[in-house]
């Protein structure tokens, strides 16, 4: 299969795995990023769960398309009507340069499927659900007009729980996972769609590789799961763990935000998970608190989103402000994550002020 994978950093957990599964992966990044890349390494660092045992996934570059391999491409530079599948592992306001609008524009053009991994599920996705008003989008995308070409029956999402980032800013293309869970992608409405993602999920979930001349089944699975709500799950986590990495000094480590004061976390958790039942999610699908709690104890940097809101950031993802307008609209207590988005807001407005340099 032709994979699109829109992202090259976060973008290379799956692209990897896939490309190791037999398929034919471009993965399209920003043109000097991409440069960079061309000159390797490009691979993947993770440890087994059991065992802790360090391994390294690398798939081979090429200049074109081949199955079992990796190509490099800037968005113009890449070609929707050739794959048969796409990523969206950029984060939500990337999608508002003006080469990716045209990419996904030109992606919507060619009916290609997309599965969304970004925290901030697409509006087109959402419009799915019935559960969301259109009113609860307001001032949440950075970039709407990139979704809307899209076919709301071609668009999935699932959520990112796998934790991976650059360690070496020197060595973009080696991606080190620092919390191996598995993804878990929501149904597409297409069947055709829905064909290829169970294919994919099988592929990447049951490759195996050698390591110290063993084969083993490298962590981080796709799994298709059979409710639209799935991602929804994830959103608990985004707003008492990765939203509250962001403070007004430096940014805090996921562990800290959540550790610190563990009944406040507790209650903001709670207080998302019984917004995402209202929206329709099963209470099987949830993440109890407490088995949260502990796998953030391992979550020892700061999320994205303070990372970048540090670095001097004018955007980022407002999974914040979408979670503030629902729960607003269904007259819930908003003061907890209102407290967040003010916050935002005013690291936001500082970062875009004439001579901020962040």
């Amino acid at each position: 299969m032709n994979v699109l994978v829109l992202g090259a950093s976060y973008g290379l957990l799956p692209a990897i795995k896939l490309a190791l599964a037999g398929h034919a992966v471009t993965v399209v990044g920003r043109e000097d990023e991409i440069a960079a890349m061309a000159d390797g390494p490009v691979q993947l660092e993770m440890a087994m769960r059991r065992t802790g045992q360090r391994i390294v996934l690398a798939a081979p570059l090429v200049a074109h398309p081949t199955p079992g391999s990796l190509t490099l491409r800037t968005p113009a530079g890449a070609a929707p009507e050739q794959a048969d599948f796409a990523l969206l592992a950029m984060q939500e306001p990337h999608f508002a340069a003006p080469a990716v609008a045209a990419l996904m524009a030109r992606i919507a053009a060619a009916r290609v499927p997309c599965l969304s991994l970004m925290n901030l599920p697409p509006p087109t996705f959402l419009a799915r659900l019935d559960s969301v008003p259109e009113s609860a989008l307001e001032g949440v995308y950075s970039a709407p007009q990139a979704w809307a070409g899209l076919d709301p029956a071609l668009i999935s999402v699932a959520s990112p729980d796998a934790q991976a980032l650059r360690l070496d800013g020197t060595r973009p293309g080696v991606l080190t996972v620092t919390l191996a869970s598995n993804f878990k992608a929501a149904p597409f409405a297409d069947h055709a769609a829905q064909s290829l993602l169970e294919r994919l999920a099988r592929d990447m979930s049951h490759l195996h590789v050698l390591s110290a001349g063993e084969p083993v089944r490298p962590p981080v699975a796709l799994i298709a799961a059979t409710s639209r709500h799935v991602p929804l799950v994830k959103w608990p986590m985004l707003l008492a763990g990765n939203c509250r990495s962001v403070t007004r000094a430096e940014p805090r480590p996921i562990a800290e935000a959540i550790h610190a004061d563990l009944p406040a976390s507790r209650a903001l958790y709670d207080a998302v998970s019984d917004l995402v039942l209202r929206l329709g999610a099963r209470p099987a699908d949830l993440v109890p608190f407490d088995t949260y709690a502990r796998a953030a104890a391992q979550l020892t940097r700061p999320s994205s989103i303070a990372r970048a809101l540090d670095s001097g950031a004018k955007e980022v993802e407002r999974i914040d402000r979408l979670v503030l307008n629902l729960l607003r609209h269904h007259g819930r207590d908003v003061a907890p994550v209102a407290e967040i988005s003010s916050l935002i807001d005013a690291l936001l407005e500082a970062n875009r002020s004439p001579g901020h340099h962040g």
